[in-house]
């Protein structure tokens, strides 16, 4: 399985949530229970050596995502149904990347911490606080399951900006 382009237009898609009595169908008929889920997109985060990754972005429509460091296995956490209940009022701009947006970074504004109720694979739900660049990474895997697009955060000027970085970056590995 393999990450969608960020044209699919899947990746501006609201998800429903994660059933766990059912699991996920894919499309070949295959149930992922939540677990194998959690598994399928932990191995892809360390994959793609990425700190987040959203089902989504495997073409999985379900309010699922991971975080962690993809050098430790054990880090990474998996996040069912997530609901961000609280939103610091502090907010810190910092550059962001994505996976499906190989080679664009562009810097976002978002709140500097977060609470967030969520399940886990397991199904144990609980509620906890996110500072940070942690905060950061779970708000940008939260906007996936809502057909938000991190470069859809940026402001005009901030975007110009990392495509023409993107641009020079190409433009110069062509000529190399």
């Amino acid at each position: 399985m393999e990450l969608i382009k960020g044209t699919d237009p899947r990746l501006k898609q609201t998800c429903p949530e994660f059933n766990f009595e059912t699991g996920y169908t894919m499309e070949d008929g295959t149930v992922l229970t939540a677990q194998q889920l959690y598994e399928l997109l932990r191995d892809k985060l360390m994959e793609h050596r990425g700190v987040g990754l959203s089902a989504p972005q495997l073409g999985i429509m379900a309010r699922v995502f991971v975080i962690g460091n993809p050098d430790e296995a054990d880090s990474i956490i998996g996040v069912f149904n997530p609901m961000i209940v609280d939103y610091d009022q502090e907010t810190v701009v910092y550059e962001e990347g994505c996976v499906s947006y190989p080679g664009i970074f562009v810097k976002i504004k978002r709140p500097r911490s977060i609470r967030a109720r969520y399940r886990g694979w397991n199904g144990e739900s609980g509620t906890t606080r996110f500072d940070g660049y942690t905060a950061r990474v779970f708000q940008h895997e939260y906007d996936h399951l809502n057909g938000i697009t991190f470069h859809s955060r940026a402001n005009r000027y901030h975007m110009e900006q990392a495509r023409r970085f993107k641009d020079k970056a190409e433009r110069k590995l062509k000529s190399a």
